[in-house]
Parts: structure tokens; C-alpha cells; sequence
């Protein structure tokens, strides 16, 4: 993606690759399940995430609407977060997971035959409804995954289905080029749709349960959870270390980056510095790319400079380039910034991860983890359509803004963050 983002049960190792075999023979079962399954979806959100903005305004859709588009889908994931963390816990994983892939993929078939961007509205809606599986999903792959072998399974959960999607934007950008922009978009939102139906037959056919219970689903149990778990964020406030505190800031800060750059920088590329609307594909070739091929080695670098030092060389990588956008004019310039952009992204994700585990402790650290993902939420919700509507200005502003953030959330890092003396475990 273009955004420059920050991605139970005790197990007994029993079908589970946790006793004997070789370093990989733990990728098995649910967790080979889960990384067949993802690759599917990789490969198709690849696919149209680049165009996805084009072909909104394509429809009719200005960039304020876009916006507004994308803040409603965050709002909606909140609540489908909070309602789906119960009912993970509450009425197992498998069938959540296996019955709202299916749903996920069927949203798309609002894009497919959309005659303006009015009916993504019922996209948007149906999709983020459906990702109430989120949760559950990653309870099942933390449960899927033998202790020892965590960090190992983490990541080749992340690399291995990543692959595929190096090779999307290619097939998009030659329906782009061979159908138009909206015929072509059109098509790969189909294989949107065939792809994640394949997913979801995937999950619904060899998934296994993790977490076996014979409740029913209440809608009345569901309300009074959505209540209590927003209770639960002041309490989850005020068991935040002071320091967590202020990297919670921090990240509010830059959640508010996020939508500028997830939302219109392939509009920007296309109306301010000149690419083609074809051309637009290969950037995220060279995203993607430089991203795979450096997650792994900055990951590793992240517990060898520590995590207060990462986080400031990615925003040193990150900010001449935010800087330069806002003059560039040529297809290398941009090349060139998408290169840094991605690692920075690449060096400030582990960084900030590994930073609030470290900060957070173990007793409240689900609560912790689950009140910084609703506020970033809230706050890239508001950034979206603010976002729009600075875009319709003038192309130059969400941008000028982001750097703006940019350099306040940089400051907060040098002044106020501190690596920490002792982790949490």
C-alpha cells in the first residue's frame, strides 16, 4: 500500500510442526491455511490499490468524497473491531473467519458494477462490517503458531504472501492500458472477488478451530459489549506508562499523515507531477519491492540500534522526500521518493511495534494495544476527510500538511521519546 503504515490458547506442539522436523516444519495446518489465504489476498488487493482513487473520481466521486468515503470505513472498522474482539473470545474463531471472508469478497461486487461512486457506499459498509473477523484472525494465527517459533512464523506469515502481490500492478496496469481505466478497474475488482471467494472456500474447508464453545450469538450480549469496551478505553488510558503516554501522541500524530498519503497520492502523481495514469502501476512495484526486500534486514537492525534511534532515522529517510514531493515533476523524481518512503516505512513499523510492547504491560496490554489502534482509527477517519477537502483546494495540501505533521511528530520522537531501560516481557 502507499500508505507509509506503522501489520489464548496454550499450544501442546501437537499437529503443530512444535516437536521434531526442520526449522519450517511448523508451517502446517491453520497456519499454512492462513498464509494460502492471504497470499489470494494480497495478490488481489494489489491489483486495484493502486487505481482505487482514479477510479473513484472516475465515478464521479471528488476528492472530498473520497475522503469522506474512507473515514467511514475507519468509523465502521472501529466498531467492527470492538464487536468482533467479543465474539472471537465469545463464539470461536473458524466460523467468524470462514462465513465474513466470504462477505469481504462479495463487497467488491459493488465496484464492479458501480455506475457512480454512490453505490460503493454499500461497499464500503459491507466490507468494513465484515472485517469483525479481524480479531479472531489473529488470535487463530498467534494460536496456530508454536511459542518458540513466533518471531520466525510472524514473519514468514508477512514475506510468503507478499510474493505474489509483487506482480499485480502489472496485470493492472495492462487492463488499465488495454481496457481503460473504469473497464480495466472493473475487471481486476472482479478478480477481487474470484480471489477472495477462493480465500474464503480456502478458510471455510481446512480452517480448524482453536477455541471450541457451544454460545449463540446474542445481539443484546453484542451491544452491551460495544459499551463496555469503550469504557474500557479510559481505563486502558490510565494503565499506560507515562512514557507509552507520549509515544501514544506521537502515533496519533502520525495517523493523521496516513490518509494523505494512502488516499490521494496517486491523484497527486497523476495532476501535479505527470505520470500516466498506466505508468502509476510501476510505482507500486517499487514499493512493494523495496519493502520486501528490506523488512526483514531493518527488522533486524531495529534490535541492534534500538527502537528511539530507528524511529529517527525513518523519519530522517521520510522527511527530504515529503519535502521534494511538493517540487517533483518527472516519473524518476517520483521513482526516487517511493524508494525512501518505503524504507522509512520499512524501518518505522518494527521500530514502533517492538516500542509498545516494551512500553506495555503484560497484565494490560490487550487493552493497551486495542485503545492505540481505536484512536489511530478515530484520528485517520477525521484526517481523510479533511484530507479531501484540502485536496480540492489546492493538490499541494494535504501533502504540505503531512510534512507539517511530519516534522511535529520527528520532534516528539527526538525530545520526549526515550529508549527504554526496561522492557516489559
Amino acid at each position: 500500500m502507499w500508505e507509509r503504515t506503522k501489520r489464548g490458547l496454550k499450544l501442546s506442539g501437537k499437529g503443530n510442526g512444535a516437536e521434531g522436523g526442520g526449522a519450517l516444519s511448523f508451517v502446517r495446518g491453520n497456519l499454512l491455511v492462513l498464509i494460502v489465504s492471504w497470499a489470494l489476498f494480497n495478490f488481489a488487493f494489489a491489483l486495484v490499490f493502486p487505481y482505487e482513487a482514479l477510479f473513484m473520481r472516475e465515478l464521479g466521486a471528488s476528492a472530498l468524497i473520497i475522503g469522506l468515503l474512507n473515514a467511514l470505513g475507519q468509523g465502521l472498522l472501529l466498531l467492527s473491531r470492538v464487536v468482533g474482539g467479543y465474539m472471537a473470545d465469545k463464539y470461536g474463531r473458524r466460523d467468524i473467519i470462514a462465513w465474513m471472508t466470504f462477505g469481504v469478497a462479495f463487497s467488491y461486487l459493488f465496484y464492479v458494477f458501480a455506475p457512480d461512486w454512490r453505490l460503493l457506499i454499500a461497499g464500503v459498509v459491507m466490507h468494513n462490517i465484515c472485517l469483525l473477523y479481524q480479531p479472531a484472525l489473529s488470535a487463530i494465527t498467534a494460536e496456530s503458531i508454536p511459542p518458540e517459533r513466533r518471531g520466525l512464523g510472524y514473519a514468514l506469515a508477512n514475506v510468503i504472501p507478499s510474493v505474489p502481490a509483487l506482480f499485480a500492478p502489472l496485470l493492472a496496469r495492462e487492463l488499465v492500458r488495454s481496457f481503460g481505466l473504469v473497464n480495466g478497474m472493473r475487471l481486476a475488482y472482479l478478480l477481487v472477488v474470484i480471489c477472495g471467494t477462493l480465500a474464503a472456500d480456502v478458510r471455510l474447508i481446512y480452517l480448524k478451530e482453536t477455541l471450541s464453545t457451544k454460545a449463540r450469538i446474542r445481539a443484546r450480549e453484542l451491544l452491551s459489549e460495544v459499551k463496555r469496551s469503550f469504557a474500557e478505553m479510559k481505563t486502558a488510558w490510565a494503565l499506560m506508562p507515562k512514557q507509552l503516554k507520549i509515544v501514544t501522541l506521537m502515533l496519533l500524530i502520525s495517523a493523521l499523515e496516513e490518509p494523505m498519503f494512502h488516499l490521494f497520492l496517486s491523484l497527486y502523481a497523476i495532476d501535479v507531477v505527470g505520470i500516466t495514469e498506466v505508468d502509476w502501476a510501476l510505482m507500486a512495484i517499487i514499493w512493494s519491492s523495496v519493502s520486501l526486500l528490506a523488512g526483514i534486514p531493518l527488522g533486524r537492525a531495529v534490535d541492534i540500534m534500538g527502537r528511539r534511534k530507528a524511529l529517527i532515522i525513518a523519519y530522517a529517510i521520510w522527511l527530504p522526500p515529503s519535502l521534494y514531493l511538493l517540487f517533483c515533476h518527472s516519473f524518476l523524481e517520483m521513482a526516487i521518493i517511493m524508494v525512501f518512503f518505503s524504507i522509512g516505512g520499512a524501518l518505522f513499523s518494527p521500530a514502533i511495534q517492538a516500542l509498545e510492547a516494551d512500553l506495555s504491560p503484560k497484565e494490560a496490554r490487550g487493552r493497551i494495544m486495542s485503545l492505540i489502534g481505536n484512536l489511530n482509527l478515530i484520528a485517520a477517519s477525521a484526517s481523510a476527510a479533511v484530507a479531501g477537502a484540502l485536496y480540492d483546494m489546492e493538490p499541494r495540501f494535504p501533502f504540505i500538511a503531512a510534512l507539517g505533521l511530519g516534522i511535529v511528530t520527528f520532534s516528539i520522537i527526538l525530545f520526549f521519546i526515550k529508549e527504554p531501560s526496561e522492557r516489559y516481557e
